[in-house]
């Protein structure tokens, strides 16, 4: 395939493209303004824990979160600075947070594609002048480098907690939109896992939940699995 010339070109992990980002371009950290950027709970996770901060207060400062209005499912963006609309995150020498960037940041300039593994690309050369530059890459070589797999692995693992017959789109009880909401809420996922009560009532494993204690990670894949469990008991109900 040749130099996707604009965001309809779908890429493949084999299709190559052409991109380089440095102080040097006009357009350096444009892309970092006016713009909105999907967190999910593994963003949310690496970059408060990357500012020292508790996942409320996180949410608090940095994010603009709220349940869709018919689908009440959770929706978390980084905030915007008000007066220039520019990422809170980025200086003129460029990202303060790039080792724990979002995996939107990561995949720039890709996106995800409608279907599984196809890839398209989020501007133009008008308005990035580094799909101009002279480094080659094929999409995997370039997703490679800018280590989105342990995102996408742990946004897959969050997908799997709507259950097999949920389809995407379809409106739920605005109570399941704050469960699925912990997700992004560790903190308050762990103050709950401190009565003894709930460990017991769901059955979760003391050595799992020591793990999960010392390990920000573990502690996410038993909110997701804690998560699955209250969702299919209250499907149930409904």
């Amino acid at each position: 395939m040749t130099q996707a010339e604009d965001k309809k070109t779908v890429l493949r992990a084999e299709d190559p493209f052409s991109f380089a980002c440095h102080h040097d371009l006009p357009c350096f950290t444009q892309c970092c303004r006016d713009v909105n950027i999907y967190l999910t709970p593994y963003d949310v996770l690496r970059l408060r824990r990357a500012l020292g901060l508790g996942s409320a207060e996180f949410l608090e400062r940095h994010t603009r979160h709220f349940l869709a209005k018919i689908t009440h499912i959770p929706v978390v963006q980084l905030a915007m600075d008000e007066k220039t609309l520019r990422c809170h995150f980025v200086g003129e020498d460029g990202c303060r947070v790039y080792d724990h960037r979002p995996w939107a940041c990561r995949m720039f300039p890709l996106d995800l594609a409608d279907r599984d593994d196809e890839y398209t690309l989020l501007a133009g050369k008008e308005r990035c002048f580094g799909l101009k530059e002279g480094a080659r890459w094929t999409v995997a070589q370039w997703l490679q480098t800018q280590d989105v797999e342990p995102y996408a692995v742990m946004e897959r693992a969050f997908q799997t907690v709507m259950p097999l017959n949920f389809k995407p789109g379809q409106p739920l009880e605005p109570g399941l939109g704050k469960l699925l909401f912990l997700a992004y809420d560790l903190d308050r996922f762990a103050a709950m896992l401190e009565d003894p009560k709930l460990t017991r009532l769901y059955e979760i494993d003391p050595e799992r939940l020591r793990r999960a204690r010392e390990d920000d990670e573990e502690m996410l894949r038993l909110a997701f699995d804690y998560i699955r469990s209250q969702l299919a008991e209250l499907l149930e109900l409904l």
